[in-house]
């Protein structure tokens, strides 16, 4: 018997397996659609918890700025000494003593905003530091109409830059810092005929010649020989506190009047606050000793004696544990009678040391630092011995940060202190250090 086989054509020999290879490539269609799709929304998803966190973050750190300017405004009015542990942010600052004139208050580092703070608003960590410009040398005093004061100050300029960073890997020789005054001398002469654009200021006048007066410090970061490490507060290859040089000088602080506060024509540095590198550099050594200047500093540091009415009170902690003890200042410039080695001063050149000196402030940079742990982070326990250890974490990359700068001025309308920000919000890409006396003590 013969068995019929069907008659069903068979495909060609090129085309079998096409139906498998078809199936294949929509699905690989298929996986590579489904993948995109979840990439775009994991995307966006980070991209919305990212926001969220930075929004967080600022409104942290408005909350703390908007709290620091009452603290200034109330410290302006000398409203008395804060009870022991009052926290920067709990509570307004006070004045440091007395300067001689009614409602008249001294600044200096014992104020509660001149020490660096830290706190915790919605889970982010803030630390607020604070430097009053009033310590820093003002630029814009190389402009001065009388050729003999202008050049005064461009010498001072010049020094104050050898200065800033000597000790350092990255201090700045004598050659550069000539360079960079001259720089900013030309810069500002010629600053309405600049490449960089200028908004129109409250302070324009048809009938006045626009001296280009420049808004910032930084501006001068676009001309060489500045770099932009320049403007940057780091450590060196050997661990060496590195300051950025607005630290040191500014373009924010006004004429100064009246009688502590002098320095008439020109732009008062507070004795009290200003850093080593700028006292030492507003006179020649020549005229006025290293020597002077370190017992100025050694002053400013010694322990207040204890009030023979009363007990004294229980020393405040700074922000890493340590005990603060209470200092001596300057309430007026009289007091630096008091000083070592004054008295060996010609009077003519006392009589120019008080010219450029003061002990008030009026201007300040405001430095908030929010800090939000990752979550390799939150799982270490960290402790630090030093105020080192904990700064070179922070800067580990271990974190979260948002760092910004407001810069206040803060006036007397003759009837209440209030704060007018310059600069009200400023992004920055390092976490400011604190400049500190003696620095080599610190760790």
């Amino acid at each position: 018997m013969r068995i019929l086989q069907t008659c069903a054509p068979r495909g060609a020999a090129g085309r079998r397996g096409a139906a498998l290879l078809l199936s294949c490539l929509v699905l690989i269609v298929i996986i590579t659609i489904v993948h995109q799709i979840y990439i775009v929304t994991g995307t966006d998803a980070r991209v919305t918890r990212n926001d969220n966190t930075l929004v967080k973050m600022d409104l942290a750190i408005e909350s703390a700025l908007l709290q620091v300017y009452e603290q200034l405004a109330e410290d302006g009015q000398g409203a008395g000494a804060p009870e022991e542990g009052t926290d920067l942010l709990a509570e307004g600052g006070t004045d440091s003593g007395d300067s001689g004139g009614e409602g008249e208050s001294v600044d200096s580092k014992m104020d509660e905003w001149a020490r660096p703070q830290s706190t915790t608003i919605n889970e982010i960590n803030l630390r607020i530091l604070i430097q009053d410009e009033d310590s820093k040398y003002n630029v814009l005093n190389m402009l001065a109409e009388d050729e003999d004061q202008a050049q005064a100050a461009f010498d001072r300029v010049v020094r104050i830059l050898e200065a800033c960073r000597l000790g350092t890997t990255e201090a700045i020789d004598s050659g550069v810092a000539l360079e960079m005054a001259t720089v900013m001398r030309d810069h500002m002469l010629e600053r309405s005929d600049s490449f960089l654009p200028r908004p129109t200021l409250l302070s324009d006048d048809e009938e006045n010649e626009d001296l280009g007066m420049p808004l910032s410090l930084k501006e001068f970061a676009c001309l060489e020989p500045f770099e932009e490490y320049h403007f940057r507060d780091y450590f060196d290859v050997e661990g060496e506190r590195v300051h950025s040089i607005g630290s040191f000088l500014t373009v924010w602080t006004g004429v100064a009047t009246g009688e502590d506060g002098s320095a008439a024509g020109g732009f008062g540095v507070n004795v009290n606050t200003a850093p080593m590198a700028v006292l030492a550099s507003l006179m020649d050594d020549r005229d006025v000793p290293t020597r002077v200047w370190d017992d100025v500093r050694e002053y400013r540091n010694l322990e207040e004696d204890p009030p023979e009415d009363g007990e004294a009170p229980e020393p405040m902690l700074d922000e890493y544990g340590n005990e603060i003890y209470p200092h001596k200042f300057f309430d007026n410039l009289a007091e630096l009678e008091e000083v070592y080695g004054w008295d060996d001063l010609e009077q003519a050149v006392k009589a120019d040391v008080e010219a450029l000196l003061g002990v008030q402030s009026n201007v300040f940079s405001v430095f908030i630092t929010a800090r939000l742990d990752t979550v390799q982070a939150s799982r270490q326990i960290v402790t630090f011995e030093s105020r080192r250890e904990q700064e070179v974490y922070e800067r580990s990359g271990s974190h979260i940060v948002r760092t910004i700068r407001a810069v206040v001025w803060r006036r007397s309308d003759d009837e209440e202190m209030e704060t007018v920000p310059i600069i009200r919000w400023e992004v920055l890409e390092y976490a400011p250090l604190e400049v500190l006396d003696y620095p080599e003590d610190d760790y």
